[in-house]
């Protein structure tokens, strides 16, 4: 099998859409059993990817391919929450030019949460669009579908109006509020150990949206230049693996105004 794009970015996948993806997998590798066995395939699962990490990516895609000849193809699942700014920076060319038969199916909660450099290099699919654009069986995935969709939509909503309801109330405190806020944050996203700072990523990308929805809605002054920057720095940094998220997100509600009624 032949995909017409050599990167994939897949959002929001669950435990059973992991399932159904490897046994995408498996077709893209011409086998019938578990890719995990075959030695053109690499699986990666970080809650943050680091260097480390990207450099087995890059000397996967470096290698050439087992079997015949050695032309068949080779795929790298990379299932992540994050990455740092440093990992991202050292596969951007690999994403850029992979080498010929090599794919690389790369999940996470929303791509939003990677580099505009690597967005721009990639395809990005919700885990519904990836699987019709492909014909994949999600078996379970797919069992009632409308249902499923429905009730998924409905979470999201929720999430959506809660997590708009915590960054309105963080943007209207004071500064000696938000700090609390940012502690209570940090302390909670510690004790889950899997899901550690992709919460934290989160609450940043829903701060930005939140500020981009008042400027485009004129309910509130623009963000000034030193604003602006500040939001962008903080951004990038945050995906760096060393950064102190808690100081980050402290610096940021230094640097932001309040804004009531947000």
């Amino acid at each position: 099998m032949k995909l017409n794009h050599h990167v994939y970015i897949i959002e929001k996948v669950s435990d059973d859409g992991i399932s159904a993806i490897l046994n995408f997998v498996a077709s893209i590798l011409d086998i019938e059993k578990d890719p995990h066995s075959s030695p053109n395939f690499l699986h990666i699962k970080s809650n943050q990817l680091s260097v480390d990490e990207a450099g087995k990516i890059i000397a996967f895609n470096s290698q050439k391919s087992f079997g015949e000849n050695g032309g068949g193809n080779k795929v790298a699942l990379i299932e992540i929450n994050g990455a740092g700014h440093q990992a991202q920076n050292a596969i951007l060319k690999t994403m850029e030019e992979p080498y010929p038969n090599t794919y690389f199916l790369i999940t996470i909660s929303s791509a939003s949460l990677l580099l505009p450099t690597i967005r721009s290099r990639v395809e990005i699919h919700s885990i519904e669009d990836f699987f019709d654009k492909f014909g994949i069986d999600g078996g379970v995935l797919r069992k009632d579908k409308n249902e499923g969709q429905d009730k998924e939509r409905d979470k999201d909503s929720e999430n959506k109006t809660i997590s708009s309801q915590i960054v309105s109330h963080f943007l209207g405190s004071s500064l000696a509020e938000r700090i609390e806020m940012i502690k209570r944050m940090v302390d909670e996203a510690g004790k889950d150990e899997e899901d550690d700072s992709s919460k934290l990523f989160q609450f940043l990308h829903d701060i930005e949206i939140k500020l981009k929805d008042l400027e485009k809605n004129k309910l509130n002054r623009r963000l000034s230049k030193d604003e602006l920057q500040t939001l962008i720095n903080v951004r990038e940094y945050f995906a760096d693996s060393g950064a102190s998220k808690k100081m980050l997100l402290e610096y940021l509600s230094l640097k932001l105004p309040i804004i009531k009624n947000a």
